[in-house]
């Protein structure tokens, strides 16, 4: 099926985490308000991923013509498969994201053959502080860190089944659990990080050590951070040595991959060093997989795609986008979707920054 070439609003799929996620991105989108989501915690909302779904309606704070009877997805009747406008296209997976402390983990370099584990290129920018490791410490030797990895799963497996056999409640578990991670102290092994504003970081090479940390004092909103990455699952793509103790209810605990980690780890110095980008105006992210433009605009533009389509994310302000014969007015925290071939005039109503994403 092919549409004309128009551009259309996207309409945001959003994962609900009532452990790790918040309010921010609803706040981002003036729908914090909006009965169906009262109570609710959003980890992450995906802007552009291959099921992504789009619609012909203007979007404001309160358009009703995007509600639905689902907390998860808005779905209007007049959506349409981006697939339907772009056949082939291999979309990145962006996602709007909040999230507090995750697992010690990488993904492997593309040019490193692996018959499980599929490369994932992956950059962040950064609209609130936080705090991340990033790469192995200098002077690290890295067969004591993973000793300390192996150990901390055994603990971790032991524990599990202590829970799952009724041995131990799953509180008194976390507890020596994070006795355990006490004493082992992983982040030894690696650098850690505070992300100002408007910091990017780019892990799109792969082999990189990375993880999101907890900071309640420095960075009580956890991690706010715009990704764009290869739309790659993590049971695919994720290689995990360290979990952060984390227990379910149940017992149960994620699988991780010490041994598939170290073999895909890349200790080289220079690469395991961040040297952190400003996030001004002009190219965040430069990968053969995708690229991110940040532009702050006063007065109307023309934005061409010729061989790619082009995502707009309004970070701030609000704009009208005109093109194929009709207009679009998009406000902050939404985006929009503008198909290959297609020239559009974008007009902000007040000074606006704009994320634009393309191949």
């Amino acid at each position: 099926m092919q549409t004309n070439k128009r551009p259309y609003i996207v309409i945001p799929y959003f994962v609900e985490q009532p452990t790790w996620g918040g309010r921010y991105i609803l706040d981002a989108k003036g729908w914090n308000t909006r009965k169906e989501f009262e109570g609710i915690k959003i980890g992450q909302s995906y802007e552009l991923f291959s099921n992504t779904r789009l619609a012909s309606s203007i979007v404001s704070t309160d358009d009703s013509t995007l509600a639905s009877d689902s907390k998860d997805a808005l779905l209007p009747v007049d959506a349409v498969l981006a697939k339907a406008i772009e056949p082939g296209v291999v979309f990145p997976l962006i996602k709007f994201t909040q999230a507090k402390g995750n697992s010690f983990q990488l993904h492997r370099k593309p040019e490193v053959p692996d018959a499980h584990w599929k490369p994932k290129a992956e950059s962040w920018y950064y609209f609130e502080p936080g705090k991340i490791t990033f790469g192995i410490k200098k002077g690290v030797k890295v067969e004591d860190y993973q000793a300390s990895c192996l150990r901390l799963d055994r603990e971790m497996k032991k524990l599990s089944a202590a829970v799952k056999n009724g041995e131990m409640s799953v509180d008194v578990a976390r507890k020596a659990m994070k006795i355990s991670i006490q004493k082992e102290n992983p982040w030894q092994f690696v650098n850690v990080h505070h992300i100002p504003t408007d910091g990017v970081v780019d892990l799109s090479g792969g082999g990189l050590h990375h993880s999101w940390e907890e900071d309640a004092k420095n960075c009580p909103l956890g991690n706010v951070v715009y990704e764009v990455q290869q739309d790659v699952m993590d049971p695919e793509c994720t290689l995990r040595s360290f979990d952060q103790g984390k227990i379910m209810d149940d017992g149960s605990i994620r699988t991780i991959h010490i041994e598939d980690y170290f073999r895909h780890l890349d200790t080289d110095e220079k690469k395991n060093t961040l040297t952190l980008s400003p996030g001004n105006d002009g190219i965040l992210f430069n990968s053969p997989h995708y690229k991110l433009n940040k532009l702050s605009i006063q007065s109307k533009i023309e934005m061409g795609t010729e061989k790619s389509f082009h995502h707009v994310f309004v970070k701030s302000g609000r704009i009208n986008v005109s093109g194929g014969g009709v207009t679009l007015t998009i406000g902050s925290g939404h985006s929009c979707f503008i198909p290959s071939g297609l020239t559009c005039v974008v007009e902000p109503e007040v000074e606006t920054v704009l994320l634009q994403t393309y191949l």
